[in-house]
């Protein structure tokens, strides 16, 4: 066999690994967890590799046939939570477990499993002969159970004893559906242990601003809450609100989702998916599935002793400025979450937090603001997209380390409203109707109250055959528009998706003595923004630009003998234009020793005469007294990687050749993740199988030769295969 022979079988290996049938389960399903109730069950896992995305289904039965099966999720998320409903007490099932590659379609199962269902003799059924609603829970050490869907105009459940467990059983619990009030779906108010699990909370139609799914006020009483599923929606709702003296809480295991789009102030209180406030500690937040929302995933207000923050999967969608994927306490330990958010990563403002071992893959756009606060119109800010923020006074002796930290900003974007308002993340879709009556000047749709001007700076599709209309201004059921043609039978409100800035590391900590310390991590900071002219600007309308180091508002003097404000040492930092930015002179003292600093091609390369702006003479002779390395000789990469004018698998099997022979080569990292390894093949065969898709050509029949292939390699071999590559499957 000839070299080259061998190489294409060896990238045959590679196809085949994503696009047959894996028979490897071992490292695909773990942090297993499961809880049976009477007539249900939530059954919960990752996948082995934080970078790792798939789709999921479970499949499950009363005998080792199985023959039933959950819905295939939508989206790939890291993290999976199915919930099995209609099921018999005291019976024995069957389950595996099943993740799908959303590009290629090919599975990996694990082996099947078993739980047992209990009927609970001692439990209090619900609602039964109880008055309601709101339902009151006020008999001490009771467990109850609800036996069917619940749905009510307000508060629906009150937890008002000591020692109390309401487990759901899989069912529905609608609150909010037609009130004013501020109301809630289970709200704890007894100075005493509760749980709440296993089932959906649902908000209804139409219930006062800052209603909850899950509300506790005023309890430093153990309280866990786990296997629920939320569906908020209206303004300011939240899906989990502490309200203040969380203590003691253990929140794990749960699907909290939130469709708010609405909120009263950026500022105070703004909006989170799980906002606690915290009076004591030991306060547990793990495992949970965390997604989409408007302005901030998981929010922890004042210092706590003891609180963990760990291995939950966030995909938040911040809306308005300053929302963030996690916002940790002083003195809190945040290690191995996932953040793949359209919006910004993490705010550090305060003491003493240990943030490491976390991944982030993020990307964002322009965010609504209210300054001052309270003001309206919300106007339209272009504000940089940071991955890991310090910000204020307050940020001081934070370790920050072993993180990953990618952001690839795409250009603006323009869906014309095709798509749907779940997808609103990708296509700005927000709201669409049926208008009343049109004329030049806008549409009317009397089946509306919005806010005034709610949808201004927004964009109107109105007809198929015309462009979309800038919303200049709206009322309660108007929205101004110049129409060019007549208005059709639907129209969609949606938004253009703008650029703003990549900045992985932002750094705005003002104490000159800080003591804050950022080593071991990897920091990327890739734009996809073509223009013949890279340009910045202030706040608000920030720039074209991408960044793997920020500094803000550095200039409060240096510290003392021994002091620093912030220490970045032994880092990696991966950017196609700036290593270094700064808004004004940095003249605090700022330690950057031992980083590598690389350029790389990908997708382009921004022409500069300098990889750092604005430093400041001070900054810039610390960074090169600061034994820091850079890379400067990159290559701009095409999905063509072989420069024969195609795309087809001999891009791929280049590509492969040059990992072989010359791993040292920029080309190599294909995928920009700062490692050379099987997952760059797998990356470019993507591209290749995304640019087969759009054309007509390229790698469409990538699965038929998989599987032909397929047979010739033995079990084994593709175990090593995919433990190889595995980060990019």
């Amino acid at each position: 066999m000839s070299k080259l022979q061998q190489n294409f079988l060896l990238l045959s290996i590679v196809i085949a690994s994503i696009a047959c049938t894996a028979s490897v389960w071992c490292a695909m399903f773990e942090r297993r967890w499961v809880y049976a109730s009477e007539t249900s069950a939530c059954i919960y896992w990752q996948l082995g590799d934080i970078s790792q995305e798939a789709v999921s289904r479970l499949e499950y039965g009363t005998t080792g046939e199985l023959g039933l099966s959950t819905e295939l999720t939508r989206k790939p998320r890291w993290s999976h939570l199915h919930s099995l409903t209609g099921l018999t007490p005291d019976v024995t099932y069957y389950y595996r477990m099943v993740v799908v590659d959303t590009l290629t379609g090919a599975s990996s199962e694990s082996e099947i499993l078993t739980f047992q269902t209990e009927y609970k003799a001692d439990a209090v059924r619900l609602p039964g002969n109880l008055a309601g609603p709101p339902y009151i829970l006020n008999q001490p050490n009771t467990y109850y159970i609800l036996t069917e869907d619940v749905a009510v105009e307000g508060n629906a459940f009150r937890i008002d004893a000591d020692s109390v467990t309401l487990d759901l059983d899989g069912h529905t619990v609608l609150f909010g559906d037609n009130t004013d009030a501020q109301v809630f779906g289970v709200r704890f108010v007894y100075d005493g242990t509760a749980t709440l699990c296993n089932g959906r909370i649902a908000q209804g139609a139409r219930s006062g601003d800052y209603s909850c799914a899950i509300r506790s006020n005023s309890r430093p009483y153990p309280t866990e809450v786990f296997g629920i599923s939320t569906d908020v929606h209206l303004k300011c709702a939240y899906p989990i609100n502490w309200h203040s003296q969380a203590n003691s809480v253990r929140i794990h295991h749960n699907n909290l989702y939130s469709r708010v789009t609405e909120i009263e102030n950026r500022h105070y209180p703004g909006n989170a998916i799980l906002r606690m406030i915290i009076s004591g500690g030991d306060i547990q937040i793990h495992d949970n599935l965390i997604t989409e929302g408007c302005h901030r995933g998981i929010h922890l207000v004042n210092p706590g002793t003891n609180v963990e923050v760990y291995n939950n999967d966030i995909r938040h969608h911040q809306q308005y400025v300053n929302g963030y994927a996690l916002i940790p306490c002083a003195n809190s330990n945040v290690h191995h979450n996932r953040i793949t958010s359209t919006g910004r990563g993490t705010h550090l403002s305060d003491d003493n937090i240990d943030f490491h071992d976390n991944y982030f893959d993020i990307s964002g756009h322009q965010h609504l603001s209210d300054l001052p606060a309270g003001t309206r119109p919300f106007h339209h800010r272009l504000v940089e997209l940071h991955g890991i923020k310090f910000e204020g006074s307050g940020a001081k002796n934070c370790k920050v380390y072993d993180n990953y930290v990618r952001i690839v900003q795409k250009p603006p974007h323009d869906s014309q409203g095709i798509g749907q308002p779940a997808d609103k993340i990708e296509n700005g879709v927000y709201f669409r109707g049926s208008p009343t009556s049109s004329s030049a000047s806008g549409i009317t749709d009397n089946t509306q109250n919005w806010e005034t001007d709610r949808w201004r700076y927004y964009f109107l599709k109105y007809s198929a055959d015309s462009p979309s209309a800038y919303i200049g201004q709206n009322g309660q059921s108007n929205l101004v528009a110049n129409l060019e043609g007549a208005a059709g039978p639907r129209y969609t409100v949606y938004q253009k998706w703008r650029y703003v800035p990549p900045t992985p590391l932002n750094v705005a900590c003002y104490d000159p003595s800080a003591n804050n310390e950022v080593y071991g991590n990897t920091f990327i900071a890739i734009t996809k923004y073509e223009t013949p002219q890279i340009w910045h600007g202030g706040y608000g309308d920030t720039g074209n630009w991408a960044s793997g180091i920020m500094f803000v508002g550095m200039d409060k003097g240096p510290a003392p003998q021994g002091k620093h404000s912030i220490h970045i040492h032994d880092n990696t930092f991966i950017s196609n234009d700036l290593f270094i930015n700064s808004y004004t002179d940095v003249n605090m003292t700022v330690r950057v020793e031992n980083n590598s600093f690389e350029l790389v091609g990908a997708p382009h390369i921004i022409e500069r005469a300098s990889r750092f702006r604005a430093l400041g003479s001070e900054l810039e002779a610390v960074v090169s007294a600061g034994e820091n390395r850079l890379s400067l000789d990159a290559v701009e990469k095409k999905t063509d990687f072989n420069n024969d004018g195609k795309l087809n698998v001999t891009d791929a099997l280049s590509l492969l050749l040059l990992l072989r022979t010359s791993p040292d080569n920029p080309l190599c990292d294909w995928n920009v993740d700062g490692r050379v390894e099987q997952a760059d093949i797998v990356t470019l065969i993507r591209e290749l199988i995304a640019a087969g898709r759009e054309t007509g050509g390229g790698l469409m029949s990538i699965a038929a030769l998989a599987a032909d292939i397929t047979p010739t390699y033995t079990k084994v071999e593709m175990v090593n295969l995919e433990a190889e590559g595995k980060d990019g499957l």
